[in-house]
């Protein structure tokens, strides 16, 4: 039997680390200051027009992906059930995707279904820079106000109970 390194590696820090601890390498990170999140236009898979402005006075994650990213491909399918999971409160969950082609993206949906989950494209990648994004995935956490309160950078457990705590506190 072959394990795979990720798997050791959560078996890992599951054992080492204590409850508290696993539960916060599994949240979200607080960002300090009061940024605001830049604002984007984008259109989503089914050509409706987003703008993070249509969002303001509810809590939004937004999270960069690409379908060539192995992490970003794994998480896709748990921000689907997270967006599910949120679907009594106000809270958005938008996955923007980096470059690649529509039709590469609906391939790769039909494979791995993320369902109800807005996807959105940014195939010149401006809104990428314009917050910042230097790695994938990565996720930030907007209140109503459009200020930055979290931000992630690598694979999550969206389905991880403390992250939809997170998302259900802000303000």
């Amino acid at each position: 039997m072959t394990i795979s390194r990720r798997t050791a590696l959560s078996a890992l820090v599951t054992t080492l680390l204590p409850p508290q601890a696993l539960s916060e390498a599994l949240s979200l990170t607080e960002l300090p200051g009061s940024v605001a999140a830049p604002d984007f236009t984008l259109t989503d898979l089914n050509g409706i027009i987003h703008r993070l402005s249509d969002y303001r006075g509810r809590p939004l994650l937004v999270n960069f992906w690409a379908v060539w990213c192995p992490p970003c491909r794994r998480e896709l399918a748990a921000l689907a059930d997270l967006r599910e999971q949120l679907s009594d409160t106000y809270v958005a969950v938008l996955a923007i995707n980096l470059g690649d082609k529509a039709e590469r993206i609906a391939a790769f949906l039909q494979q791995h279904p993320a369902p109800n989950l807005p996807v959105l494209l940014d195939h010149k990648k401006s809104t990428a820079a314009a917050w910042h994004v230097r790695g994938l995935p990565v996720a930030y956490a907007i209140d109503t106000a459009g200020i930055l309160r979290y931000g992630a950078l690598g694979e999550r457990d969206w389905r991880a109970p403390i992250i939809e705590r997170q998302l259900r506190s802000l303000p």
